[in-house]
Protein backbone atom coordinates (compact mmCIF):
# COMPACT_ATOMS: atom_id res chain seq x y z
CA UNK A 1 0.00 0.00 0.00
CA UNK A 2 2.98 2.13 0.52
CA UNK A 3 5.28 1.18 -2.01
CA UNK A 4 4.94 4.72 -3.74
CA UNK A 5 6.99 6.28 -0.55
CA UNK A 6 10.87 6.24 -0.01
CA UNK A 7 9.83 4.02 3.08
CA UNK A 8 10.70 0.97 4.74
CA UNK A 9 8.25 -1.54 6.48
CA UNK A 10 10.13 -0.61 9.33
CA UNK A 11 9.53 3.03 8.83
CA UNK A 12 6.39 2.35 8.26
CA UNK A 13 5.65 0.26 11.95
CA UNK A 14 7.89 3.13 13.64
CA UNK A 15 5.47 5.97 12.46
CA UNK A 16 2.62 3.66 13.61
CA UNK A 17 3.63 3.03 16.75
CA UNK A 18 4.76 6.62 17.17
CA UNK A 19 1.10 7.88 16.28
CA UNK A 20 -0.52 5.27 18.83
CA UNK A 21 2.01 6.65 21.78
CA UNK A 22 0.95 10.19 20.71
CA UNK A 23 -2.69 9.62 20.84
CA UNK A 24 -2.77 7.88 23.95
CA UNK A 25 -0.76 11.00 25.09
CA UNK A 26 -3.20 13.58 23.79
CA UNK A 27 -6.44 11.65 24.97
CA UNK A 28 -4.68 11.14 28.32
CA UNK A 29 -3.24 15.02 28.55
CA UNK A 30 -7.24 15.79 27.55
CA UNK A 31 -8.80 13.31 30.53
CA UNK A 32 -6.13 14.50 33.34
CA UNK A 33 -6.85 17.54 32.39
CA UNK A 34 -10.35 17.76 32.65
CA UNK A 35 -9.91 15.93 35.80
CA UNK A 36 -7.45 18.34 37.34
CA UNK A 37 -9.88 21.23 36.06
CA UNK A 38 -12.62 19.48 37.97
CA UNK A 39 -10.50 18.95 41.19
CA UNK A 40 -8.89 22.22 41.43
CA UNK A 41 -11.69 24.75 40.24
CA UNK A 42 -14.04 26.27 42.58
CA UNK A 43 -17.46 24.22 41.74
CA UNK A 44 -20.71 26.42 41.78
CA UNK A 45 -22.58 24.36 44.89
CA UNK A 46 -25.92 26.10 45.78
CA UNK A 47 -27.67 25.52 48.78
CA UNK A 48 -30.40 22.53 49.11
CA UNK A 49 -33.72 23.99 48.69
CA UNK A 50 -32.70 27.65 47.86
CA UNK A 51 -34.65 27.38 44.77
CA UNK A 52 -37.44 25.76 43.15
CA UNK A 53 -37.99 24.41 39.37
CA UNK A 54 -40.17 26.39 38.08
CA UNK A 55 -41.28 25.90 34.39
CA UNK A 56 -38.40 23.70 33.81
CA UNK A 57 -35.85 26.19 35.10
CA UNK A 58 -34.18 26.92 38.34
CA UNK A 59 -35.84 30.09 40.22
CA UNK A 60 -34.17 30.80 43.05
CA UNK A 61 -36.51 31.30 46.08
CA UNK A 62 -33.59 31.73 48.65
CA UNK A 63 -32.02 35.73 49.05
CA UNK A 64 -29.08 35.24 50.96
CA UNK A 65 -28.08 32.55 49.09
CA UNK A 66 -28.50 33.74 45.18
CA UNK A 67 -26.79 37.14 46.19
CA UNK A 68 -24.36 35.13 47.61
CA UNK A 69 -23.56 32.74 44.85
CA UNK A 70 -23.92 35.92 42.31
CA UNK A 71 -20.93 37.26 44.43
CA UNK A 72 -18.74 34.28 44.13
CA UNK A 73 -19.82 33.31 40.67
CA UNK A 74 -16.26 32.06 39.32
CA UNK A 75 -17.69 32.12 35.36
CA UNK A 76 -18.72 35.38 33.27
CA UNK A 77 -22.60 35.59 33.68
CA UNK A 78 -22.92 37.32 30.17
CA UNK A 79 -23.57 40.79 31.44
CA UNK A 80 -21.96 42.77 33.94
CA UNK A 81 -23.78 42.57 37.39
CA UNK A 82 -23.37 44.39 40.94
CA UNK A 83 -25.24 44.07 44.08
CA UNK A 84 -26.74 47.09 45.73
CA UNK A 85 -28.59 47.80 49.08
CA UNK A 86 -31.88 49.88 49.15
CA UNK A 87 -31.80 53.23 50.58
CA UNK A 88 -34.50 54.26 53.13
CA UNK A 89 -37.44 55.87 50.32
CA UNK A 90 -36.22 54.34 47.54
CA UNK A 91 -38.21 52.31 45.26
CA UNK A 92 -37.18 49.68 42.51
CA UNK A 93 -37.70 52.13 39.67
CA UNK A 94 -35.16 54.81 41.53
CA UNK A 95 -32.52 51.68 41.35
CA UNK A 96 -33.06 51.18 37.44
CA UNK A 97 -33.75 54.51 36.41
CA UNK A 98 -30.90 55.45 38.02
CA UNK A 99 -29.17 52.82 36.43
CA UNK A 100 -30.14 52.67 32.96
CA UNK A 101 -32.21 49.30 32.56
CA UNK A 102 -36.13 48.37 32.79
CA UNK A 103 -37.89 47.57 35.90
CA UNK A 104 -38.17 43.99 33.82
CA UNK A 105 -34.51 43.54 33.78
CA UNK A 106 -34.57 43.93 37.49
CA UNK A 107 -36.97 41.79 38.56
CA UNK A 108 -35.37 38.51 35.96
CA UNK A 109 -32.18 39.27 37.93
CA UNK A 110 -33.94 39.16 41.70
CA UNK A 111 -35.92 35.89 40.88
CA UNK A 112 -36.44 35.82 44.44
CA UNK A 113 -38.16 39.12 44.93
CA UNK A 114 -42.25 38.19 45.77
CA UNK A 115 -43.45 42.27 45.64
CA UNK A 116 -42.13 45.36 44.44
CA UNK A 117 -42.70 47.50 47.55
CA UNK A 118 -39.18 47.18 48.78
CA UNK A 119 -37.74 46.74 52.09
CA UNK A 120 -34.94 49.19 53.45
CA UNK A 121 -31.57 47.26 53.14
CA UNK A 122 -32.59 44.54 50.95
CA UNK A 123 -29.37 43.32 48.55
CA UNK A 124 -30.56 43.25 45.32
CA UNK A 125 -28.47 42.39 41.56
CA UNK A 126 -28.15 45.17 39.17
CA UNK A 127 -27.24 44.43 35.84
CA UNK A 128 -25.60 46.88 33.73
CA UNK A 129 -27.68 46.24 30.43
CA UNK A 130 -31.31 45.91 29.37
CA UNK A 131 -32.26 41.73 29.40
CA UNK A 132 -32.81 38.53 31.11
CA UNK A 133 -30.33 36.98 33.41
CA UNK A 134 -31.64 33.38 33.73
CA UNK A 135 -29.94 30.66 36.14
CA UNK A 136 -29.53 26.95 34.15
CA UNK A 137 -29.06 23.53 35.34
CA UNK A 138 -28.15 22.25 31.93
CA UNK A 139 -26.94 23.33 28.94
CA UNK A 140 -30.09 22.22 27.16
CA UNK A 141 -32.02 24.92 29.14
CA UNK A 142 -30.38 27.81 27.00
CA UNK A 143 -31.52 25.94 23.93
CA UNK A 144 -35.29 25.96 25.24
CA UNK A 145 -35.63 29.45 26.52
CA UNK A 146 -34.14 30.68 23.34
CA UNK A 147 -36.99 29.18 21.89
CA UNK A 148 -39.68 30.51 24.78
CA UNK A 149 -38.30 34.05 23.76
CA UNK A 150 -38.01 32.90 20.05
CA UNK A 151 -34.53 34.43 20.58
CA UNK A 152 -32.22 35.08 17.64
CA UNK A 153 -29.40 37.06 18.68
CA UNK A 154 -26.34 36.19 20.89
CA UNK A 155 -26.76 33.98 24.05
CA UNK A 156 -23.85 35.40 26.28
CA UNK A 157 -22.34 34.07 29.29
CA UNK A 158 -19.93 30.70 29.94
CA UNK A 159 -22.55 28.20 29.38
CA UNK A 160 -20.76 25.86 26.89
CA UNK A 161 -17.86 23.25 27.42
CA UNK A 162 -14.39 24.22 26.08
CA UNK A 163 -11.18 21.48 26.04
CA UNK A 164 -10.54 21.33 29.61
CA UNK A 165 -13.91 21.62 31.08
CA UNK A 166 -15.77 18.95 29.42
CA UNK A 167 -16.12 17.51 32.82
CA UNK A 168 -18.46 19.78 34.99
CA UNK A 169 -20.18 19.22 38.70
CA UNK A 170 -21.31 22.81 38.78
CA UNK A 171 -24.91 23.09 39.76
CA UNK A 172 -26.07 25.73 38.14
CA UNK A 173 -24.63 28.40 35.70
CA UNK A 174 -26.01 31.86 34.58
CA UNK A 175 -26.65 32.97 30.62
CA UNK A 176 -27.90 35.97 29.48
CA UNK A 177 -30.63 37.52 26.52
CA UNK A 178 -29.96 41.23 25.81
CA UNK A 179 -33.12 42.74 25.48
CA UNK A 180 -35.72 40.07 26.63
CA UNK A 181 -38.01 40.36 29.26
CA UNK A 182 -38.51 37.36 31.90
CA UNK A 183 -40.74 34.24 30.89
CA UNK A 184 -40.62 32.35 34.73
CA UNK A 185 -41.49 34.02 37.62
CA UNK A 186 -42.94 33.13 40.63
CA UNK A 187 -46.42 33.35 41.71
CA UNK A 188 -46.50 36.49 43.81
CA UNK A 189 -44.99 38.34 40.53
CA UNK A 190 -46.73 36.32 38.08
CA UNK A 191 -50.17 38.07 39.03
CA UNK A 192 -48.33 41.62 38.92
CA UNK A 193 -47.83 40.80 35.51
CA UNK A 194 -51.22 39.71 34.79
CA UNK A 195 -52.64 43.25 36.00
CA UNK A 196 -49.61 44.59 34.10
CA UNK A 197 -51.15 43.20 30.80
CA UNK A 198 -54.58 44.89 31.49
CA UNK A 199 -52.99 48.05 32.56
CA UNK A 200 -50.57 50.62 31.06
CA UNK A 201 -49.10 53.76 31.87
CA UNK A 202 -50.95 56.56 31.35
CA UNK A 203 -48.08 58.68 29.84
CA UNK A 204 -43.65 57.95 29.38
CA UNK A 205 -42.31 59.22 31.77
CA UNK A 206 -40.23 59.11 35.34
CA UNK A 207 -42.06 58.17 38.09
CA UNK A 208 -41.05 60.77 40.86
CA UNK A 209 -43.53 60.97 44.01
CA UNK A 210 -44.63 57.00 44.76
CA UNK A 211 -47.50 56.31 47.13
CA UNK A 212 -47.54 56.41 50.04
CA UNK A 213 -46.41 59.13 52.97
CA UNK A 214 -44.14 61.67 51.93
CA UNK A 215 -42.77 65.13 52.38
CA UNK A 216 -45.54 67.44 51.49
CA UNK A 217 -44.13 69.90 48.75
CA UNK A 218 -46.13 72.62 49.79
CA UNK A 219 -44.96 73.08 53.32
CA UNK A 220 -41.55 74.21 54.81
CA UNK A 221 -42.14 72.54 58.04
CA UNK A 222 -41.35 68.91 56.73
CA UNK A 223 -44.86 67.85 57.41
CA UNK A 224 -45.49 64.46 56.30
CA UNK A 225 -48.62 64.02 54.49
CA UNK A 226 -49.81 60.97 52.51
CA UNK A 227 -49.98 60.26 48.79
CA UNK A 228 -52.60 58.45 47.53
CA UNK A 229 -51.15 58.31 43.67
CA UNK A 230 -47.45 58.07 41.90
CA UNK A 231 -46.59 61.75 39.94
CA UNK A 232 -45.31 60.87 36.56
CA UNK A 233 -42.83 63.25 35.10
CA UNK A 234 -43.14 64.17 31.27
CA UNK A 235 -42.74 66.95 28.80
CA UNK A 236 -45.53 69.78 28.85
CA UNK A 237 -48.56 68.87 27.07
CA UNK A 238 -47.48 65.44 26.77
CA UNK A 239 -50.71 63.49 25.88
CA UNK A 240 -52.58 61.39 28.39
CA UNK A 241 -53.93 58.01 27.91
CA UNK A 242 -56.37 55.84 29.61
CA UNK A 243 -54.29 53.08 31.60
CA UNK A 244 -57.41 50.81 31.03
CA UNK A 245 -60.96 51.14 28.74
CA UNK A 246 -63.55 52.68 30.38
CA UNK A 247 -66.29 55.21 31.05
CA UNK A 248 -65.32 58.89 32.39
CA UNK A 249 -67.24 59.52 35.38
CA UNK A 250 -66.00 63.01 36.06
CA UNK A 251 -63.96 65.47 34.47
CA UNK A 252 -63.33 69.09 35.78
CA UNK A 253 -61.26 70.95 38.13
CA UNK A 254 -60.62 68.78 41.72
CA UNK A 255 -59.19 70.86 44.07
CA UNK A 256 -55.32 70.70 44.60
CA UNK A 257 -55.58 67.99 41.58
CA UNK A 258 -56.02 70.81 39.21
CA UNK A 259 -58.25 69.67 35.94
CA UNK A 260 -58.70 66.25 36.83
CA UNK A 261 -60.05 63.47 34.90
CA UNK A 262 -61.58 60.01 36.16
CA UNK A 263 -62.38 56.37 34.38
CA UNK A 264 -64.48 53.59 35.75
CA UNK A 265 -63.19 50.21 34.56
CA UNK A 266 -64.38 46.46 34.92
CA UNK A 267 -63.85 44.75 37.88
CA UNK A 268 -64.26 47.23 40.44
CA UNK A 269 -61.36 49.50 39.54
CA UNK A 270 -60.93 53.31 38.86
CA UNK A 271 -58.30 55.53 37.84
CA UNK A 272 -57.81 59.33 38.29
CA UNK A 273 -55.27 61.54 36.01
CA UNK A 274 -54.60 64.71 38.04
CA UNK A 275 -52.88 68.61 36.83
CA UNK A 276 -53.99 68.60 33.18
CA UNK A 277 -53.63 71.64 31.03
CA UNK A 278 -56.79 70.44 28.94
CA UNK A 279 -59.28 67.74 28.91
CA UNK A 280 -60.70 66.03 25.78
CA UNK A 281 -63.35 63.79 27.29
CA UNK A 282 -66.66 64.28 28.89
CA UNK A 283 -68.52 62.46 31.75
CA UNK A 284 -70.26 59.66 29.83
CA UNK A 285 -67.84 59.04 27.22
CA UNK A 286 -66.17 55.19 26.28
CA UNK A 287 -62.65 55.45 26.10
CA UNK A 288 -59.83 53.00 25.00
CA UNK A 289 -56.25 52.67 25.52
CA UNK A 290 -55.70 54.85 22.52
CA UNK A 291 -57.48 57.83 23.41
CA UNK A 292 -56.28 60.93 24.49
CA UNK A 293 -58.63 62.09 27.41
CA UNK A 294 -55.96 65.10 27.85
CA UNK A 295 -52.80 66.78 28.12
CA UNK A 296 -49.73 66.77 30.79
CA UNK A 297 -49.33 69.56 32.60
CA UNK A 298 -49.09 71.46 35.63
CA UNK A 299 -52.84 72.79 37.15
CA UNK A 300 -53.51 72.67 41.00
CA UNK A 301 -51.10 72.13 43.96
CA UNK A 302 -48.14 71.34 41.41
CA UNK A 303 -44.26 72.34 41.60
CA UNK A 304 -43.95 71.30 37.43
CA UNK A 305 -45.25 69.77 34.55
CA UNK A 306 -46.33 66.44 35.60
CA UNK A 307 -49.14 63.49 36.34
CA UNK A 308 -50.85 62.35 39.12
CA UNK A 309 -51.77 59.02 38.68
CA UNK A 310 -53.92 57.30 41.30
CA UNK A 311 -55.42 54.01 41.49
CA UNK A 312 -58.34 52.44 43.20
CA UNK A 313 -60.86 49.45 43.66
CA UNK A 314 -63.90 49.57 45.24
CA UNK A 315 -63.23 53.23 46.52
CA UNK A 316 -59.89 51.87 48.23
CA UNK A 317 -56.20 53.49 47.19
CA UNK A 318 -53.74 51.14 45.46
CA UNK A 319 -50.37 51.62 44.81
CA UNK A 320 -50.07 52.20 40.61
CA UNK A 321 -47.19 51.03 40.65
CA UNK A 322 -48.42 47.52 41.01
CA UNK A 323 -50.26 48.47 37.85
CA UNK A 324 -48.50 49.92 35.38
CA UNK A 325 -44.71 48.98 36.75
Amino acid sequence: MFDWLPLSRYHIRLIKTYGTFISIGLVSIFLLGNIITALVRDNVKVKEGSYVIRKGFPLFTDAREYIALIKRYPYNPGVKVTTYRISPGESYWDVAHRNGISIDTLVAANPFLTTLVPKEGTEIVVPATDGLLVAIDEIWDVRRMRRLLDYDGKVTGDYLPTLFKIISTDQIRFVFFRGEKPLVVNDSLEKLYKLKNIFQSPVGGRFTSLFGDRVHPFMEDGTVRYHNGVDIIAPFNTTVHPAREGMVYFTGWRGGFGNTVMIQHHDGYSTLYGHLSAIHVKCGDWVTKKDSIGLLGSTGWSTGPHLHFTVMRHGRDLNPLLFIW
